[in-house]
């Protein structure tokens, strides 16, 4: 994967010498509150960072570093991984409660339930292929995280809205996704303010989501 700069930030590929960093990211509870809903072990985060290495080698994708420029600090990540997604049923989505019509996501009754690991979704389910009448699709997801000290200041915004634009034209994936928390305000207002369009409610990791959509 190349490096990406805008005005404040330098956004390049993760190194094994970024652990630290990545224990301290995914080691705040409130950072986490949205993601997993707890946070990252250090055991977790060496997984979390060798799963960041082979997706870049394997794919040319992956989240990067956002460095800032004044300082050499981090202060985030932010980039491209895969959602698995398979439609639900009408019966499992009422937990989202009202407003949830066809038009915020359901379809025929099913809305997507996306998971960040294939081996977590039923062995007789296979990506890309129908298991009954389920269908299991991937997709890019485009996602932000940045340390508390950084939040407020624009800085998921100037990094997604590079992500995205590079995601779009260089690597010219056709459709890429924010699948968010729907809790999560300041994800939410981010994947907004760089052009993603709601797609309508969906479940992620378990939780009510939002589904976002960015196209050309």
């Amino acid at each position: 994967m190349t490096s990406i700069e805008t005005e404040r930030f330098i956004l390049r590929p993760f190194e094994t010498g970024d652990l630290d960093f990545l224990d301290a990211l995914h080691g705040d509870e409130m950072v986490m509150r949205y993601i997993l809903g707890r946070v990252r072990s250090p055991a977790e985060n060496i997984a979390y960072l060798n799963n960041l290495l082979t997706l870049e080698e394997d794919h040319g994708i992956g989240h990067r570093v956002v460095i800032r420029k004044e300082d050499n600090q981090p202060v985030g990540r932010c980039g491209l991984s895969f959602f698995y997604g398979m439609e639900v049923s009408e019966e499992i989505s009422e937990e989202f409660g009202a407003g949830n019509s066809p038009e915020d996501g359901m379809k025929n009754g099913q809305m997507m339930s996306y998971v960040l690991d294939p081996n977590s979704l039923p062995s007789n389910m296979k990506t890309g292929t129908k298991a009954g009448t389920v269908v299991i699709s991937r997709i890019f997801e485009l996602g932000y995280t940045f340390l508390q000290s950084a939040w407020g200041k624009g800085y998921a915004s100037e990094a997604a809205a590079a992500m995205r634009h590079d995601s779009l034209h260089r690597l010219k994936i056709p459709e890429i996704h924010s699948v968010i928390h729907q809790d999560n305000m300041g994800s939410i207002a981010v994947a907004e303010k760089i052009g993603g369009r709601r797609l309508g409610a969906c479940r992620i990791l378990g939780n009510p989501g939002w589904d976002y959509v960015s196209t050309l």
